[in-house]
């Protein structure tokens, strides 16, 4: 074989590796973000509950409901668990609650709160 063969050999040789490299990155990429999860806590179940403290339990993800009582985040694909705190419920005052969720890829999940002030103790 001649050096001019050689040659095209490698090159033929490195673009497809090049190719295959760059169709294997396509796939889901462990930095790359999964879906939106979109929270929403609402005021006994008729208007939003701005300033509520949403954290996903097992990450260093956490905000606060704005005006809308909305809070958005953008995770992985996977199954999360959504903590809402200071959230009123029938019966003893519980420090938050939680939700499972499943969030899938380009895919917008939600989770709903409904903080029941009627339900409140006096002391909460």
């Amino acid at each position: 074989m001649s050096l001019r063969g050689f040659r095209t050999v490698v090159v033929c040789n490195l673009a497809a590796a090049c190719c295959v490299l760059t169709l294997l990155s396509c796939g889901r990429s462990p930095s790359a973000p999964g879906g939106r999860l979109l929270v929403y806590v609402s005021q006994d179940g008729v208007r939003p509950a701005p300033g509520k403290k949403i954290e996903i339990r097992g990450t260093s993800l956490s905000q606060s409901t704005d005006e809308n009582g909305l809070a958005e985040f953008i995770v992985h694909a996977g199954s999360y668990v959504v903590r809402a705190y200071e959230i009123g419920t029938p019966g003893p005052g519980l420090p938050f609650l939680e939700q499972s969720v499943e969030v899938e890829s380009a895919r917008t999940s939600q989770a709903h709160f409904n903080d029941c002030t009627m339900c409140r103790s006096p002391s909460q």
